[in-house]
């Protein structure tokens, strides 16, 4: 059952090892870019100041965080209400390049995953490798769940954002009920 919480989130679990949040919406943008054309690149330096991150990594920036997808591909994450000009002005500039910057926050949900074995529980179901010693703070992984397609960005070993398509949002609430209920054992070797 999920229940309202104060700071206006949804929370689906309530356990000693985990809690689950439905946050809903985070301000995003998927952008091309291709990596010989200056122009675009100067505009994300000097518009967002951030370096592109490298392979399954982010760069972090005052409520910013950019996320590398594929070598062409980055998705743009905005956390904080006072950022919604230079991200608005930044998505203008970009798409006046040959690079392109879409505005994908009503495509996907997404859910915050607390506590000491946040790890663990998504480790029951993606096919990734999610052991402490290769992961780290700024990892983002584009990966499966089961039959759907998750973004992963640890925040730290503690703080998880898991997103799916808005359409699999059920199915998350859903999954992650049952992986995080009483009795539910966590068989990983730690």
């Amino acid at each position: 059952m999920i229940q309202r919480v104060p700071n206006k989130m949804d929370k689906i679990t309530d356990d000693t090892f985990v809690d689950v949040y439905l946050i809903g919406s985070i301000r995003s943008l998927n952008i091309r870019v291709d990596q010989r054309d200056k122009k675009s690149l100067n505009i994300i330096k000097k518009n967002i100041a951030i370096e592109l991150p490298s392979v399954q990594k982010t760069s972090e920036r005052k409520g910013l965080t950019l996320c590398w997808i594929s070598n062409d591909e980055y998705l743009l994450l905005n956390e904080k209400k006072e950022n919604d000009k230079l991200f608005n002005e930044f998505k203008k500039q970009m798409n006046l390049t040959t690079g392109v910057a879409e505005n994908t926050t009503d495509l996907r949900v997404w859910f915050l995953v607390k506590g000491g074995r946040a790890l663990d529980i998504l480790r029951k179901g993606v096919p990734l490798d999610l052991s402490k010693s290769k992961i780290s703070k700024g990892s983002f992984f584009r990966t499966r769940l089961g039959e759907i397609q998750i973004n992963i960005l640890i925040k730290s070993s503690n703080e998880i954002l898991v997103s799916v398509l808005r359409s699999h949002r059920d199915y998350m609430v859903d999954w992650f009920e049952v992986c995080t209920m009483r009795g539910t054992e966590i068989n990983f070797d730690l």
